[in-house]
């Protein structure tokens, strides 16, 4: 036998085993992967995953910069075990950087009726958008000030302890973590502060509802940016100290009608400094998106979007763009449950024209750009 054929054949002799020795029973649900279950039902296991490949266009390729680009954006494994429902272990992988990196890593374990503990690394729940996976986002990458976030490293995923549950409509979210974690990398705590995030959310019916929520940390000095949609920066600033901050969103999906959105302002407490040069930072967004025909399983999908990141009161001598506004056009065409194409027509727009050297933003105050993707789940 040729051994490139080797570990498949062993896997598919495991699995033959399985079922016949032990009574599971395997299931693949297209889109959500495959599940071995054992014949009481008692646990399940599960293999999934997704690739998510990119073209970007850019409509200026000034200081050398690439005007289009073909990349994988994320290739990800996941694993999961459940047990009891008690009980539940998930991992996930992503290989479309540079190594394989750990994106999740979580054990979760009932503690009473619909309350939960969590341990490892997981998604911190400060924003919706951020907890909603790539797999589920309406236009191609999240809004620009939560991205301006990750890159901090903050609200990404995150390395700690949480607490969440529901009763009845409410639902609550407590977590403390290191606070400097991402998903594509896996770093060790660098300060004594832990980030703190607490939410709550009210489900006004299954399709519909809203909620708040807040997050402290203190701050190594970091740089803070305006990027655009391929985390491109318009602007970068120094900031440092204790940073609080609090975020409102709401969300009615009622097929064939979409409309949701979340704004978030973080103040940065220290006095403002060479090491600390605005105040606050404000991020949000505002999406309304109709289904042509079909939904998520089999339809066209029209999104309209408008976003916004801004600095807020900034040391005086302050140089370049406080602000940038993102206006998007997208279309999402769901062929099945496992294969969707998403294409976003983006038009950003700042205040004052970016000083950052040596980029394709420099000496421009605008920028139009053209993201597709194309996404297959297993």
């Amino acid at each position: 036998m040729n051994k490139r054929y080797l570990p498949a054949f062993i896997i598919i002799l495991f699995l033959a085993a399985l079922k016949s020795s032990y009574g599971q029973t395997i299931n693949y649900l297209p889109g959500n992967g495959l599940h071995i279950t054992s014949a009481k039902s008692d646990w399940d296991f599960l293999f999934s995953g997704y690739i998510n490949s990119i073209y970007s266009f850019h409509n200026t390729n000034e200081n050398g910069a690439i005007q289009n680009d073909f990349n994988v954006h994320r290739a990800r494994i996941d694993l999961g075990f459940t047990y009891l429902d008690n009980y539940n272990l998930f991992f996930e992988f992503d290989a479309a950087g540079q190594r394989t990196e750990m994106v999740l890593a979580q054990i979760q374990a009932k503690i009473f009726s619909s309350n939960y503990i969590l341990a490892g690394k997981f998604i911190n729940p400060f924003s919706p958008e951020n907890n909603r996976s790539t797999r589920a986002l309406s236009t191609i990458e999240r809004y620009s000030g939560l991205n301006s976030m990750f890159l901090l490293p903050a609200l990404d995923a995150q390395v700690g302890l949480m607490f969440f549950g529901n009763a009845s409509n409410l639902g609550y979210y407590l977590s403390v973590t290191n606070g400097n974690g991402e998903a594509a990398q896996n770093i060790s705590e660098n300060n004594n502060s832990k980030d703190i995030t607490a939410r709550l959310e009210y489900k006004a019916s299954p399709k519909s509802g809203f909620g708040i929520s807040a997050d402290y940390t203190r701050e190594e000095m970091q740089l803070l940016s305006l990027l655009d949609h391929t985390f491109e920066s318009f602007n970068s600033v120094n900031i440092n100290g204790q940073r609080f901050g609090y975020l409102s969103d709401f969300w009615f999906d009622d097929s064939p009608y979409l409309f949701r959105g979340e704004v978030f302002q973080y103040n940065f407490a220290d006095d403002l400094s060479a090491s600390n040069k605005v105040k606050n930072f404000l991020g949000g967004y505002l999406e309304a998106g109709y289904f042509l025909f079909g939904n998520i399983k089999d339809g066209v999908q029209l999104i309209g979007r408008f976003e916004t990141a801004r600095y807020g009161k900034t040391v005086q001598d302050f140089a370049g763009p406080t602000v940038l506004n993102s206006y998007i056009l997208g279309a999402n065409w769901y062929a099945n449950t496992i294969f969707n194409v998403q294409l976003n027509l983006i038009y950003e727009d700042a205040n004052k024209t970016s000083l950052v050297p040596l980029t394709r933003l420099t000496n421009r105050n605008n920028e139009f750009e053209i993201l597709s993707t194309f996404q297959l789940e297993f």
